[in-house]
């Protein structure tokens, strides 16, 4: 059973690095893609766009569509299409052919937690989840450091394009694993099981209240996160000297940690912390994080790497945080509902977050208005955690957990 947990756990942190990795290739190639296809900060802003637009329409639909056909045929059609998406990348003639890469790779983006959700949701009790999703989610944290440190090694090397379609191949290997190593899983839901599961189940015709709460805290870290996320690499390199493979290792570095940071929230929050308190905290260190940025072309260039650790503890660990709350607050047979709802949210708001903030780096020529608004918004987010609850929230967990225990195999 151990050796089939680590099987899987492995298999999860695959399947969250291919269907997210494009994202962060762009960040890291921004200036090789202006110099090559000629195109602006705002047309950088838009590929990023392109790929979490998508995402965040594909998340609803796609997060029912993985409770009606399961985990292992979701998690095999992530693989394939985040293979293919990575391949037009790497080919791309065009801006306008780099901009459909983008949309490919929208899709397993916005399906991924949907589909890892529901395998950690059918496998594993309540109790038993948060190490496993901290892994899991790590697996973004791993798309990070190795498009920050593995990209530019490897565009020096063999050129962007090839190290490109290389982690397309790697979607392909994740398809075939995802078909081997889920062959035990439990088989989805017939229609008629469906049916009598979710006229049971309290959560059938609405979820509950703290899910909304938790994406529309989702949306607006979606905002805050976007703008850094998507121009720290060029800004490293145009206003502190940084050269690409420098500002590739902030990026890396922030990866990295970041793999710690969320398998550690993982465990913390996994029934220990209240989720709202969690997530309050989690967005107070991003306000630090952000402010410490916004001051870093005054006290210095050394400041980014202190930056790249409040990424990875802050700003991009909330996710293993609201995912448990999720799997918590619904049972396992509207997992992928429930991810999805929180996954719209949350891509919308890294959707738009690079075409306004390349737009406002263009027409400003200056960075700071977007760190400023990164600062505020993480804010707000901390006001959505600690205003007056729903008192249902806490019975509804409570039920919940119970639900997700009974079910679980």
């Amino acid at each position: 059973m151990k050796r089939a947990r680590t099987g899987l756990a492995a298999l999860l942190i695959a399947t969250m690095t291919v269907s997210t990795i494009q994202l962060f290739m762009l960040a890291v190639l921004a200036s090789t893609l202006i110099d090559e296809f000629g195109i602006s900060r705002s047309q950088i802003g838009w590929l990023g766009a392109a790929n979490t637009a998508v995402g965040a329409l594909a998340a609803p639909t796609f997060g029912k569509l993985t409770d009606r056909v399961g985990a292992r045929q979701s998690l095999i059609a992530i693989g394939l299409l985040s293979g293919l998406g990575l391949f037009v990348t790497a080919a791309a003639p065009t801006y306008l052919v780099l901009l459909a890469g983008s949309a490919v790779c929208g899709v397993p983006q916005g399906w991924s937690n949907s589909a890892t959700n529901k395998v950690i949701a059918e496998q594993l009790p309540a109790g038993e989840r948060g190490t496993i999703t901290g892994l899991k989610q790590s697996g973004v944290q791993l798309a990070i450091f190795l498009a920050g440190i593995a990209l530019p090694v490897g565009s020096q090397q063999i050129g962007w394009r090839l190290s490109v379609a290389s982690f397309g191949a790697f979607g392909l290997v994740v398809a075939f694993a995802g078909s081997r190593l889920l062959s035990y899983a439990r088989p989805p839901l017939t229609r008629s099981e469906s049916s009598s599961a979710t006229a049971h189940s309290p959560t059938s015709t609405r979820l509950p209240s703290l899910v909304y709460r938790i994406a529309v805290y989702a949306v607006i870290m979606g905002l805050a996160g976007g703008v850094i996320s998507r121009f720290l690499p060029l800004f490293a390199q145009e206003r502190l000297g940084f050269s690409e493979s420098r500002a590739g290792l902030v990026v890396a570095l922030g990866g990295l940690l970041g793999m710690a940071a969320r398998i550690f929230w993982g465990k913390l929050a996994d029934g220990r912390v209240d989720p709202r308190f969690a997530l309050a905290i989690l967005a107070a260190g991003s306000v630090a994080t952000a402010v410490l940025l916004l001051a870093s072309e005054r006290i210095g260039g050394w400041t980014l790497w202190l930056v790249a650790v409040g990424l990875a503890f802050f700003f991009g660990a909330w996710n293993v945080v609201a995912m448990l709350a999720v799997m918590t607050l619904v049972p396992a047979n509207q997992a992928g509902r429930g991810t999805g709802i929180v996954m719209l949210f949350f891509l919308t708001g890294v959707a738009a977050s690079g075409p306004l903030a390349g737009w406002s780096i263009d027409s400003l020529g200056s960075y700071r208005p977007a760190w400023v608004a990164a600062i505020a918004l993480a804010a707000l987010a901390i006001l959505t955690m600690i205003q007056r609850s729903d008192s249902t929230d806490g019975q509804i967990a409570g039920d919940a957990a119970s639900l997700s225990k009974r079910t679980a195999p």
